[in-house]
């Protein structure tokens, strides 16, 4: 069995576009409250954008970053487009996200866009970093926590520790096990992106999700 794959620049170019696109900001300016970028975390994601523009926006925020991340990763399946250049055009969005051109190349740190790249390449993969990032706010309260050990749970899924089911399936001589090398860096990526997070998290000063602040 061959392995059916569509290989073209338009697809990677298509999906760091798509993941450039700065809901949180856009959204935030549309509804008059402002540039989200001087107000909380200074972050154009979900997280800061609920905190300071409301649920709705966030939540819009939220599923329009995962959407973003998803898209170009499903088509490009649906097209054709193997397992080995999947995980790349996923990483591909998020770095679209992270580095957008449109805000001098500064964006987001690309958690919700993972995930959308994650599920359009195989939703059950999504399973266990979800899991781990809802456990750990529920228990801490700390969304860059939860986010920080999700991405590192997304490699460990993608090496096969939890389990062949959650791992896409990839056809005989198909280089499916490349696009592992992809979720290392998007894991890396995600938890570079935290580094500030990491240092308060550290000395006890990072904000939580609701609540007290400590």
């Amino acid at each position: 069995m061959t392995c059916p794959i569509t290989p073209t620049y338009l697809w990677f170019l298509g999906a760091f576009l798509c993941g450039s696109v700065p809901f949180g900001l856009l959204l935030m300016r549309l509804a008059g409250k402002g540039d989200v970028r001087a107000k909380g975390s200074g972050n154009i994601g979900a997280t800061n954008v609920m905190r300071v523009g409301g649920k709705g926006l966030g939540l819009a925020t939220l599923l329009l970053d995962v959407a973003k991340g998803f898209l170009p990763v499903f088509l490009a399946a649906r097209a054709g487009m193997g397992p080995g250049l999947l995980g790349f055009l996923a990483l591909t969005a998020v770095l679209g996200h992270v580095f957008t051109p449109w805000l001098k190349f500064q964006g987001g740190k690309g958690v919700a866009t993972a995930m959308g790249g994650v599920l359009g390449y195989h939703a059950a993969m999504v399973l266990p970093p979800l899991v781990v990032f809802v456990l750990l706010v529920l228990a801490f309260r700390y969304v860059s926590l939860g986010s920080i050990l999700a991405a590192l749970t997304l490699f460990l899924t993608a090496l096969g520790l939890f389990g062949g089911r959650f791992i896409l399936a990839v056809p005989a001589g198909c280089p499916g096990h490349w696009s592992v090398l992809a979720w290392a860096g998007m894991a890396g990526l995600v938890i570079v992106k935290h580094h500030a997070n990491i240092g308060r998290l550290v000395h006890g000063t990072e904000s939580r999700f609701w609540g007290p602040k400590n």
